[in-house]
């Protein structure tokens, strides 16, 4: 199988900006664009011209996956992670963060592998302060240090250069991902939750308004209409013990299925030790069909290779773009006879972060927190449609009164809203109201008084803005001196946006 053009230009790219100097670099692509044969394309380019390459990634399961992958498609490699036999004299090398951190940078039992090119797979989860000091040790010593990615959040001060490898539609047209249909058959009241600083909501107050008193003969109902067929489902529970639960109840109607977490495997009501052997039993029978639903809480929202699971529910809120994409990535990957992929989401994910088949734009910098408040802003503004939910099936679109799915017709926008009691409560309208904008004779200077604030205090320009609003009572317009030009500025820290990149004070005339 020949490369795809987008891994080829992704490819050429590195490569390029490898011989300018640049080394520290992140590619993007979305799940199902072939990162792992990317990786083996630069491991083999590297080798080819007498490098050493290390690839590292801080899960077992990925661990096991990549290390098979790499040998399978022809690359010697040696193995730096607990079970394995190490292996130091060959070029290229594949390693367990931890198992570095541990056995090279603080005990100094193995010296570090002389790579002048380190991969880091998942990326976005490779980012905390022992991963950190390990690429740092590689960037001082000449290396180059490529991230892959399908979520490119929360990494900025890592990486400075960001290649993008293909998107959603150039997937589809290659014929790695399927188009997907949304079902927002309900959602929990999230009208209080607060996002935390990664842009995640707490486990435990999702965990209270997901596991409502209806909340099993909801997604059942719902699975079994629209899946009829029972095809192969991966869902995704707000917690470990809820996720078996899923499990539980999904077997006691009479429907096989399966969980997997970190340490163990639930199957026909017993639980294993979890292990690449239990692991792949349950795939096997997942892709056979014996096993209907395989549920989980977080190992299986990346890295798992299992293109032909057809249905996905998110019985979860999912409060970051990272874990909605990575989680929905799952299931839109193209296989053998599989045309379309089907979501069900009982968390308002559908609304909150938008289609799993949407085209996203990324810069180094974003992050949770300021995606969500750019797509919010975007809805408001009328510059990206909100979504529409169908109160007859329940399926999502983008525009029209009409139902493409029924062909129920409706003017009024509504969501059924599960309360903690499992009642229901009908919400129509709109979700992002537009805000009220108003200019008065001293908005200028309030602005500009809190702009000075703001940049001592360390806020970004949102946040200043926010402020600015509890304190006035309205919303300033975007026009005003000292506000940003560019619409992602408004999501950095007000001291780091120089004022060139501000609107100018319009001068005074003199008479």
């Amino acid at each position: 199988m020949s490369d795809w053009p987008h891994q080829t230009r992704a490819i050429e790219q590195v490569k390029a900006l490898a011989g300018e100097g640049k080394q520290r670099i992140c590619l993007t692509s979305p799940t199902g664009g072939g990162k792992s044969r990317m990786m083996r394309r630069l491991i083999e380019w590297n080798t080819e011209r007498g490098g050493k390459s290390l690839l590292l990634t801080n899960r077992t399961m990925l661990f096991d996956q990549t290390y098979k992958g790499l040998c399978e498609s022809g690359i010697d490699c040696g193995a730096r992670a607990a079970g394995y036999d190490p292996a130091p004299h060959l070029p290229v090398q594949i390693a367990m963060v931890q198992t570095e951190e541990i056995r090279v940078h603080k005990s100094s039992k193995w010296s570090p592998h002389e790579a002048n090119l380190v991969l880091v797979d998942e990326a976005h989860n490779n980012k905390g302060a022992s991963v950190q000091k390990i690429l740092d040790w590689y960037v001082d010593r000449g290396a180059v240090v490529t991230g892959f990615t399908a979520t490119p959040l929360e990494i900025g001060g890592i990486y400075t250069e960001l290649v993008v490898a293909g998107t959603n539609s150039e997937l589809r047209a290659c014929g790695a991902h399927v188009p997907c249909r949304t079902y927002a058959p309900d959602e929990p009241d999230c009208r209080d939750l607060k996002p935390q600083q990664t842009g995640e909501f707490s486990e435990g107050e999702v965990v209270k308004r997901i596991m409502t008193p209806t909340i099993m003969d909801r997604v059942f109902d719902r699975w079994s209409k629209l899946n009829p067929d029972a095809m192969p489902t991966l869902l995704f529970a707000p917690g470990v013990r809820e996720s078996i639960w899923f499990a539980e109840q999904f077997y006691a109607k009479g429907v096989r299925s399966a969980h997997i977490d970190g340490n163990s495997v639930w199957l026909d009501g017993r639980e294993y030790a979890n292990s690449q052997a239990a692991r792949d039993d349950v795939a096997g029978l997942a892709k056979d069909g014996k096993i209907k639903v395989v549920s989980n809480r977080f190992v299986l929202r990346e890295g798992i290779d299992w293109p032909w699971i057809r249905v996905g529910i998110m019985a979860t809120i999912f409060g970051a773009l990272t874990s909605y994409l990575q989680s929905g990535g799952r299931i839109i990957r193209k296989s053998e006879g599989k045309d379309e992929c089907l979501l069900i989401d009982h968390g308002g994910n559908w609304w909150r972060h938008g289609s799993l088949n949407a085209d996203r734009e990324w810069k180094l910098g974003d992050t949770n927190n300021s995606k969500a408040a750019e797509r919010a802003e975007r809805l408001r503004d009328g510059k990206e449609p909100e979504p529409i939910t169908c109160p007859q099936c329940g399926a999502v679109r983008l525009k029209g009164d009409t139902c493409a799915t029924c062909g129920f017709r409706h003017s009024k926008r509504s969501r059924p809203v599960i309360q903690k009691d499992g009642s229901v409560r009908l919400v129509e309208g709109k979700i992002f109201k537009p805000r009220t904008i108003r200019q008065t004779p001293d908005t200028e200077k309030h602005w500009e008084q809190m702009y000075f604030r703001a940049r001592r205090a360390g806020m970004t320009f949102r946040q200043a803005e926010g402020l600015f609003f509890r304190e006035q009572g309205y919303w300033p317009p975007k026009t005003l001196p000292r506000m940003p030009k560019d619409e992602a500025d408004w999501y950095r820290k007000v001291a780091m946006v120089t004022r060139d990149r501000l609107i100018e004070k319009a001068e005074v005339p003199v008479s």
